[in-house]
């Protein structure tokens, strides 16, 4: 059962489509040479301009005999993951090659390299070859450069698995067909996979469905790193008594912060909320953290979350939420267990000019906080914005049709189901579409400090 299914009639709905938290620049720094020996004073570094480029696009060679077709999936929702050190994951199909997609890494230099390609090896898996990479394509990534993702499989007794790629490594961190530990006090056996997530530390959480004698059971897994491997343990499971009341009935998409800590979306039977966000700390139970039915800050209830949420280091969570009542019927929000704040919300004003109007799928952040979202304002006749809260909390538009792109061009389009991956450095990445000389292309883009050696 994909995570869209479940959530569609509990806590999630897709969102109709109907616009400058700023990058410092790095400061010029000297050193001063000691009174005795005088020393020459470093030069100031060369300021790097800050702005909005392509990193690939539709018809570029991708250096396996073939160029990109396109950077998503139909009609689907497709995610990025980018990093501080100007480094950006995506999905691409491939034309004219024996690999018809991949994972694919941008760089800071402006190269782009393949992470992983269908009809690769799976290198600890012996016979086992990467097919794809599911209906729901998603890397993530960490600060240090590793990517998590979930690829199908061909040529074992495996079908999809969930894979770390880690200096210049691919790893298996579960596979379908191996066993699952600690499912309803026994063991069961990995089917198939969902929603990954990856922290400075390298762990790993993720959704499974296991199978346990004739019952299918949902889990939040997380790998923790023990010495040179991973150790899986079972966070929580579907038929699993919640935390506030009732039982776990399924879970969106987990994500892990750097204490280790996982914050997961869930449904709830027979409990006092159909639906909540929970924390479950490393090495203690989850709690109940928010749920259907309390009162938002904008007015009314929380009726709906999102089934993708953001964690951040310090234990903050954001999320999209249907409202209830008086106020706003849906809006942007981070929650930190005492306060809960409305980044944005449908009618009110948008940095730039506008009312927003509609959201992208879900709010984006980083480990440090940095909060991206898209939205459409009442000027646009489609998603007209990517914005960004900055750490200290303040919100502007970044990005909007028809900005400039660095290396030429501009930005035609943001697309139909646009969202955005944010880094802790405030940089944005997006797919969107971009015109130039006349022609349009789908692209990888990102908002932030130039390369020092763009392709």
């Amino acid at each position: 059962m994909a995570i869209g299914a479940l959530w569609a009639g509990v806590l999630w709905a897709s969102l109709t489509p109907p616009r400058e938290a700023g990058l410092a620049t790095p400061a010029s720094s000297g050193v001063a040479g000691q009174a005795e020996t005088p020393q020459p004073q470093a030069a100031a570094p060369v300021p790097q301009r800050v702005g909005l480029r392509a990193l690939a696009m539709a018809g570029e060679p991708v250096g396996l005999n073939g160029s990109f077709d396109r950077f998503g999936l139909e009609r689907q929702t497709m995610m990025l993951a980018s990093n501080n050190r100007g480094e950006t994951a995506f999905y691409a199909t491939i034309r004219r090659s024996q690999a018809e997609e991949g994972m694919f890494l941008a760089r800071a230099d402006g190269k782009i390299a393949p992470i992983a390609v269908a009809g690769d090896p799976v290198p600890d898996q012996a016979g086992q070859l990467i097919a794809g990479f599911g209906e729901r394509p998603a890397p993530v990534m960490n600060d240090e450069g590793s990517v998590a993702f979930i690829a199908t499989l061909a040529g074992g007794r495996g079908t999809a698995g969930v894979f770390l790629a880690s200096d210049g490594k691919l790893r298996t961190i579960a596979s379908s067909g191996m066993k699952a530990p600690a499912i309803l006090g026994g063991i069961g056996v990995f089917a198939e996979f969902e929603a990954v997530s990856i922290n400075s530390r390298g762990e790993v959480a993720f959704l499974a469905w296991v199978r346990h004698g004739r019952e299918t059971v949902e889990v939040v897994y997380v790998a923790r790193k023990v010495g040179a491997v991973h150790q899986l343990t079972k966070v929580v499971a579907s038929g699993e008594p919640a935390p506030g009341g009732g039982f776990f009935a399924g879970f969106g998409a987990p994500v892990v912060n750097s204490k280790g800590a996982i914050a997961f979306p869930a449904v709830v039977k027979q409990g006092p909320a159909l639906g909540a966000i929970f924390i479950a700390p490393a090495e203690a139970p989850a709690y109940f953290f928010l749920g259907t039915g309390d009162p938002a800050p904008t007015g009314g209830i929380f009726a709906r979350f999102s089934e993708r949420i953001g964690f951040d280091d310090s234990g903050r969570v954001a999320f999209g939420a249907f409202i209830n009542g008086k106020g706003p019927d849906f809006g942007i929000f981070i929650a930190d267990g005492v306060d809960r704040r409305a980044i944005a919300a449908r009618g009110q004003a948008a940095p730039g000019g506008g009312l927003y109007a509609s959201f992208g799928a879900w709010p984006a952040m980083s480990h440090t906080g940095e909060l991206a979202f898209v939205a459409a304002t009442d000027q646009g006749h489609a998603f007209d914005g990517v914005f960004l809260m900055s750490a200290a909390g303040t919100v502007t538009r970044v990005i909007m049709p028809h900005d400039p792109l660095m290396d030429g061009g501009k930005l035609a389009s943001l697309g139909l189901y646009p969202t955005a991956a944010v880094a802790s450095d405030g940089s944005v990445s997006f797919l969107g579409i971009i015109e130039r000389d006349g022609e349009e292309a789908n692209a990888v883009l990102r908002y932030g400090l130039a390369p020092t050696n763009p392709r």
